[in-house]
């Protein structure tokens, strides 16, 4: 009977492993997770927007809202203070809905209106603005809440009067605003000049929009609480009269590299550059040479596009652009600007929505390091299956992608690389463009480190202090005098690397600047959190990045995480959250070590598997796994589907005379694409180490490697007496039996079917 259930169990089995390879086998776009314009697990179910000053009022004059939903069905709320508006919209899941408002929304008044448009979700959406009127347009894609910020910099586009801005007050109770003037600006019959300081509070839903006749790029904007804020231009003059709109990013998100090609094979458009800091050092490199600029905080340079180049700047810049040329090109003729945002290009994503409307002649341009067009998926379709053109320079590439006159939403991704993205159209004397939204430096809450060329960052969430009873204040560095700050959601500390008890290690030929985040009981030298945090760096350019707490669990590493985890039982369902463990010493220890990543094509390989009786003495070590090779007799690697995870299981342990035990992992990432790789080759013996050269190409063909520590783990040997001082009933005894030969049956059919499968890879390989 038992080989009978035996065979049937093993039989299912098979069948559910055939059917996870039919499933497998299919295309990439139906296993990518839709992300819109920012990562999963973000709020992005609010917005602000306005309706900002038009050249042309008239009853075709209007707001047009896209609402663009991902992977799941979305009510979406559309309200404006007064005048009164509000509209719902039920949205299916994969679908749009468009909500259009007049021009009686528009904020052409002077003063403080109540004009501010909110738009809410139940789930997370995606929203783009067009700009729409008789013979002129412009968009913008709407930042959500999370990244609105309370610095902003102002730049309009300049030609003739007409220059405008607008601050928005969307969720928050009261805005308290100083706009610090360069220009000239008139509020309440006042006139402000360059260097004065106009100072002003916005209630929940209150917007002010100011519009001048000279250029007021340079204006800072300083709020109390996050706010939005809106640029552009009332006329500026094209072939006529054109509006041009886009919504600003606050300071905290700006960039220090941009890849910049200019659209439609022109040569006279403008970019613009603005600084927020003394110093800052803005490098452009283009074919005909390299420029160098020295700015400081409002200072703005502005140059002409005439053909490619390449922006970085040692601290962070704010890159805008004005497509302004006129000339024909293949399908439309002497159309007006249009006026968008440069994305940073290291924090550009591998998957982007957007919407489009027939009315235009459409284009998308793509700027990426991906080697060529291949990987890049265009509405489901291979993007080779569109017309384009092609440049290129150091090592960027742009790809402007010709779409005709399409309506509605679509979608654009990568497998691999990551890649910043602009959306236009033009007409004849009309035209509009955006960029699609960029990952902010704080998109994951997980990647709690961000390195710069001089300095770091690492942003520690309100839990972490109030699980330790710790105030704001009691948060600092090596110098006590280096204290955290609190942002909008979290605890922000700076990290000079030259001050603020920094120093520099040097670790095989790489450079490392450290330091350690405490946090202090008040009037004692008691940490009750310890942080040591180090940058990886190479002259100015930043790396990669190690984060190694006492006890880490998840490391930050560019596009992916790392992670290692203590699980209760071989289950794998109920990981270790609280250290130190007590384990009992006659079981076995249960580890998962995993690449959290959404590239399917990454592996992970555990080099060596250590454990110490400390993290900071690591002389009395016993080693699980070493080179790849297993080292401990118990250990058990146990068979996954998903190549990004390991699990393993060995026999708990204790060195003499402790009772702790740390585990520590060296893992490296590989990806399928460089096979064979240090991941395929698995375990290396002696005799394979001494040949160097079987290991020459094998650091091109590593993705990252990260070090990961756990613990500590507490040994308890626990008297077989107490073990045995109660009684088991026999029918769970019984039962027992039945589940502990079901769970074999099934380990026999998985091995059998990884057996099956790895066979099959030999065979390919062998062809």
């Amino acid at each position: 009977m038992f080989h009978h259930i035996s065979a049937m169990i093993l039989l299912l089995c098979a069948i559910w492993s055939l059917f996870q390879e039919v499933s497998s086998a299919d295309d990439f776009s139906s296993q990518l997770t839709r992300k819109c314009l920012l990562k999963p697990g973000q709020v992005q179910r609010k917005f602000v927007m306005v309706f900002m000053k038009n050249v042309y009022v008239s009853s075709q004059t209007t707001l047009q809202l896209y609402l663009v939903t991902c992977d799941k069905a979305a009510t979406v709320s559309v309200m404006v203070s007064r005048p009164y508006f509000k509209k719902t919209v039920h949205i299916d899941k994969d679908s749009s809905s468009l909500v259009t408002l007049d021009y009686t929304y528009m904020i052409s008044e002077g003063d403080i209106t109540s004009k501010v448009i909110l738009i809410t979700s139940d789930v997370a959406i995606s929203v783009f603005a067009f700009y729409t009127a008789i013979g002129t347009a412009d968009a913008t894609a709407c930042l959500p809440e999370e990244d609105l910020g309370q610095e902003y910099y102002v730049v309009t586009p300049k030609i003739s009067a007409g220059q405008e801005f607008a601050i928005a007050n969307g969720f928050e109770t009261t805005a308290h605003v100083n706009v610090t003037v360069s220009g000239t600006i008139t509020y309440k019959g006042i006139t402000y000049n360059t260097g004065s300081v106009l100072s002003l509070s916005l209630k929940q839903q209150e917007v002010i929009q100011f519009v001048g006749s000279v250029d007021l790029t340079g204006t800072k904007i300083s709020s109390s609480a996050p706010v939005a804020v809106f640029s552009g231009h009332v006329c500026y003059r094209g072939t006529a009269c054109n509006t041009l709109v886009e919504q600003l990013h606050p300071v905290q998100n700006w960039g220090t590299f941009f890849a910049v090609f200019p659209f439609l094979t022109h040569t006279t458009d403008v970019i613009d550059i603005m600084a927020a800091s003394p110093d800052t050092i803005v490098s452009i490199d283009s074919p005909k040479g390299t420029s160098h600029h020295n700015l400081t905080a409002g200072v703005h340079v502005e140059l002409t596009v005439d053909n490619i180049g390449l922006i970085s700047s040692s601290k962070p810049i704010m890159v805008s652009y004005v497509s302004q040329e006129t000339k024909s090109s293949a399908v439309s003729y002497s159309y007006d600007p249009f006026f968008l945002m440069v994305p940073p290009s290291f924090l550009g994503r591998r998957y982007y929505r957007f919407v489009t409307q027939s009315t235009y002649d459409n284009f998308i341009f793509i700027v990426s390091r991906a080697s060529s067009d291949v990987g890049f998926y265009l509405d489901g379709k291979p993007l080779s299956s569109y017309p384009k053109t092609k440049r290129e320079f150091n090592g960027f590439r742009g790809w402007q992608v010709t779409l005709g006159k399409t309506e509605g939403k679509h979608e654009i991704y990568h497998e691999t690389s990551v890649f910043t993205f602009y959306v236009f159209g033009t007409g004849g004397y009309v035209s509009y463009g955006y960029s699609v939204g960029q990952k902010s430096p704080y998109a994951d809450p997980e990647c709690s480190i961000r390195c710069l060329p001089d300095s770091a960052e690492y942003i520690l969430p309100y839990s972490l202090l109030s699980e330790a009873h710790l105030d704001v204040l009691d948060i600092h560095l090596e110098d006590p005098l280096c204290r955290a700050e609190k942002e909008k959601d979290h605890y922000l500390i700076k990290i000079p690397y030259n001050r603020c008890g920094s120093s520099v290690l040097y670790e095989d030929e790489r450079t490392f600047y450290a330091n350690t985040i405490y946090g202090t009981i008040p009037d004692t030298d008691v940490h009750r959190i310890e942080i040591p945090v180090r940058c990886d760096m190479e002259g100015n350019k930043t790396l990669g990045l190690i984060f190694n707490p006492k006890v880490t669990d998840v490391i930050c590493k560019g596009s992916y995480n790392v992670s290692m985890r203590l699980y209760q039982s071989e289950s794998f369902t109920e990981p270790v959250t609280l250290y130190p463990y007590e384990a009992d010493l006659h079981n076995n220890l249960h580890v998962e070590l995993k690449v959290e990543s959404e590239d399917e094509e990454l592996q992970i390989f555990i080099e060596t598997l250590m454990a110490s009786p400390s993290l900071q003495d690591t002389k009395k070590k016993y080693m699980v796994i070493e080179h790849g090779c297993r080292k401990d007799s118990t250990l058990q690697v146990l068979p996954t589907l998903d190549q990004r995870q390991q699990l393993l299981s060995f026999h708990a342990f204790k060195f003499d005379h402790f009772h702790e035990v740390y585990l520590t992992g060296n893992v490296i990432i590989c990806h399928n694409g460089t096979s064979p790789n240090r991941c395929t080759k698995g375990c290396i013996t002696t005799r394979q180490r001494r040949d160097v050269r079987s290991l020459k190409g094998d650091e091109e063909e590593v993705v990252g490697s990260d070090i990961l520590s756990l613990g500590p783990i507490v040994l308890q040997s626990r008297e077989k007496s107490e073990a045995d001082g109660f009684n088991v009933p026999l029918s769970i005894f019984s039962t027992t039996i039945c589940v502990i030969g079901i769970l074999a049956t099934g380990l026999v059919a998985q091995r059998f079917y990884y057996n099956r499968r790895q066979n099959l890879h030999m065979q390919n390989a062998s062809n």
